[in-house]
């Protein structure tokens, strides 16, 4: 990375809109960017993953804590106001712009700089001993590459692993999976008081007078194409559920002493073929219900209001068995 690199810090803890932020600097402009950002409770899929495959969908709901697409690919991770994101963009050569360690180098110095015993993983991640402390994804733009990842200071693991807790086996796809691992906050590991932001600041830094960093703010004209981008893409169904590869799903549940048994083929997010097998008495209303739910998207609000005229009792059968 050359000098007069761009850093900027975002005061926006949007995950959408730091999503959003990425995309932009990576795409309309031409320095290289050092970019930092701390974002509210949220689960990040990557580009090519199925969303409902990755994530425990029940616990999110209930802990109202959103999931998000985000433009690279790779694993799922979950983000908390105890986690630091860094995005490094650079400009470069066709066929060298992808290099995980080359990348990351800077941040391992400065975390051993820190105090942390930090080093490369295989799966471009950054270890502490065998513990994972970060991931990181990549997407290439032109001859622009964003390297980016998580530095977990003092983020909840509790709600981290019950948010990424999915059960897979409902679904069959071709999806990039995500590959659990251990993992230990900073904090845990060195002898310290400091915030998350204090942490930041060294960090910051670090990087700063390694790069002779030109500090920046946002734009009017980039802040015009940030929030285009959160409301038109980060901030839709269609972008973090609707994207996932074609996939088909099955459950089997028993629900008021009836089993329901649901299969479903979803393309581009919308139902195309889907079959419900119960002992309820009345399966030719069901069967006639899975029909009205064909050419629907696979998201509970929606089959919620299909359902919305049915009793409970069935109801609540159906949308167990597709969920």
């Amino acid at each position: 990375m050359d000098r007069n690199t761009l850093f900027i810090t975002s005061q926006n803890d949007n995950p959408a809109f730091n999503l959003a932020a990425e995309e932009v600097l990576l795409r309309n402009h031409t320095k290289n960017i050092i970019f930092f950002y701390i974002n509210s409770p949220s689960v990040i899929v990557g580009k090519h993953q199925n969303t409902l495959s990755e994530i425990n969908l029940e616990y999110l709901e209930k802990n109202d804590i959103p999931v998000y697409r985000r433009l690279s690919g790779g694993g799922t991770v979950y983000h908390d106001k105890g986690n630091i994101n860094y995005c490094i963009i650079e400009n470069g050569k066709p066929g060298q712009l992808v290099d995980f360690v080359r990348a990351t180098t800077p941040v391992v110095e400065a975390l051993k700089d820190y105090g942390v015993d930090a080093r490369h993983g295989k799966r471009n991640d950054l270890l502490a001993g065998f513990k994972k402390i970060s991931g990181n994804a990549c997407h290439v733009y032109k001859s622009r590459a964003m390297h980016h990842g998580t530095l977990l200071f003092n983020s909840n693991l509790e709600v981290l692993t019950e948010s990424l807790k999915a059960d897979a086996i409902k679904f069959k796809d071709k999806s990039v999976k995500s590959v659990r691992s251990e993992v230990i906050n900073i904090s845990q590991l060195i002898n310290t008081d400091h915030s998350i932001a204090e942490f930041l600041q060294y960090i910051g830094s670090f990087l700063e007078k390694k790069f002779n960093t030109v500090p920046y703010a946002f734009s009017k004209e980039d802040l015009e194409k940030i929030e285009k981008l959160k409301s038109e893409k980060y901030n839709t169904w269609k972008w973090n559920y609707g994207y996932s590869p074609v996939y088909e799903f099955s459950k089997r549940i028993k629900s008021n002493n009836y089993i329901f048994a649901s299969k479903l083929k979803v393309q581009k997010g919308i139902i195309s073929e889907i079959e419900i097998n119960t002992n309820h008495p009345e399966k030719d209303k069901i069967r006639k219900i899975a029909h009205s739910i064909r050419t629907n998207l696979h998201n509970k609000k929606v089959i919620q209001e299909v359902l919305n005229e049915f009793d409970e009792e069935i109801k609540k059968g159906i949308l167990l068995s597709m969920f």
